[in-house]
């Protein structure tokens, strides 16, 4: 029998940045489900107070559009990736750049380095590594290595490269067991892989009020291309929470959930639905979208009657096609064996980047958020290869999301979920006494 969760104070888990999605009324509930969703539900323009959170942290506009760029160019389906991780492998790369190739990384990321984070047990990795081939061990520069290590706690590992159990086996361990063999032998043995800088970064957390695992149950999501699916979808009531908020007009539905704060760290999470496709919505969404959003949000504690909150669970695992999305940002010389400049690594010529893989995975239930990425750029000196009523909430169409520090605005996971777990896939979980 799976153990529930006590009183739900709504499971407002990852202050949903800004949780957005433009709402439908809530299908597919069963007459066995709990009696708080009224099925006459007014706008929220009727319900919710003027009142916004006291506090809502504006992102770097730098930082919002770099960390959404790569959701305009993936695939149009599930995806999850950590731009955070991504930063710091190229803040690691940019250390040994000089000339147009340190520009045009700095013109994607900007000189500042990415915020720094204290590890927590079983809740919070973040690592960084560089490996070196041992013959290729007295070619790098001495400054560049105690730059890493300084800079970014980077850890130096001398490796034969034989095959890729080495690192395979420190990502995993970075990112909670949950990136498993990120590289293949051939990839790691290849002779002309001559150095790797790595970064990974996995969180375990819970959210701030939990789901009621009794709540989840059968609900209808719609598809882009307006089928429908019964999705496992989680429901809470929030009232007296300041740990979710909402927001929604015209065009959008968002929804914001707390997790727990560990430490100095709390992180929000932040869905945000579409009233249009949301293959053409991400084309057009910017900061300034998502911090309109974040600076409106109303929290359900100043909403006279709660918010009914029901999103769908959803678990995946994507890998970017991160060198192609790089060099479309403008990262092209760093790829180019005659254009790099890399000097401040080696004085081995040519030495340039010779591919750049990101790989992540995401785990949203009623518990909380477990996820984590791994980022991993090779080079090489080898050739090139209404009044009286809740406001109902509810997330039942394709949607994207963000991760970021409450505290910061910093962003360490974003997505989309077009088509989150099957009902008949998971009802299994849900046997109760």
């Amino acid at each position: 029998m799976r153990k529930t969760t006590k009183k739900k104070q709504m499971r407002a888990g990852a202050y949903i940045l800004s949780a957005a999605l433009a709402v439908g009324s809530l299908s597919g509930c069963s007459g066995n489900e709990k009696d708080t969703f009224n099925k006459e539900s007014q706008t929220v323009e009727q319900t919710q107070e003027e009142t916004k959170p006291d506090v809502e942290v504006t992102a770097s506009t730098e930082d919002v559009d770099f960390a959404l760029n790569f959701l305009k160019m993936e695939d149009k389906g599930n995806v999850i990736y950590s731009p955070l991780s991504i930063k710091y492998a190229l803040n690691m790369l940019k250390e040994g750049a000089n000339g147009n190739t340190k520009s045009q990384i700095e013109n994607l990321i900007g000189t500042d380095a990415p915020g720094k984070y204290d590890n927590i047990e079983n809740v919070l990795s973040l690592a960084n590594a560089v490996y070196i081939r041992d013959s290729f061990s007295e070619d790098v520069k001495d400054g560049y290595i105690n730059t890493l290590s300084d800079k970014y706690n980077a850890e130096v590992i001398y490796d034969a490269f034989e095959n890729a159990n080495n690192i395979n086996n420190w990502i995993e361990n970075k990112t909670f067991d949950q990136i498993k063999n990120m590289l293949d032998d051939k990839t790691v043995s290849d002779p002309y892989n001559d150095m790797m800088l790595v970064n990974a970064l996995a969180m375990d957390m819970e959210w701030e009020y939990q789901f009621d695992e009794r709540g989840t149950n059968s609900g209808k999501f719609y598809l882009e291309d307006s089928t429908q699916m019964d999705a496992a979808v989680m429901r809470e009531h929030a009232d007296r929470s300041d740990g979710t908020a909402y927001y929604t007009d015209d065009s959008v539905t968002a929804l914001s959930l707390d997790l727990k704060k560990y430490g100095d760290n709390q992180l929000q999470f932040l869905a945000i639905m579409p009233e249009e496709k949301l293959s053409e919505y991400t084309q057009n969404f910017n900061a300034k979208t998502l911090n309109n959003i974040t600076d409106n949000l109303t929290k359900a504690s100043d909403t006279k009657d709660g918010v009914n909150v029901a999103i769908p669970r959803f678990s995946f695992d994507y890998k970017l096609k991160l060198k192609e999305d790089l060099s479309k940002l403008g990262i092209t010389d760093a790829f180019d064996k005659e254009l790099a400049d890399f000097t401040g690594i080696t004085d081995e010529k040519p030495f340039y980047v010779k591919d750049a893989l990101h790989k992540a995975k995401i785990d949203f239930s009623e518990k909380g958020i477990k996820a984590a990425a791994a980022t991993v750029i090779m080079m090489t000196c080898g050739a090139a290869i209404v009044d009286g009523e809740p406001v109902d909430i509810t997330i039942d169409k394709p949607f994207m999301y963000v991760i970021r520090d409450k505290k910061t605005g910093e962003i360490w996971f974003a997505g989309t979920v077009y088509e989150p777990d099957l009902w008949e896939n998971v009802k299994g979980d849900y046997t109760y006494e």
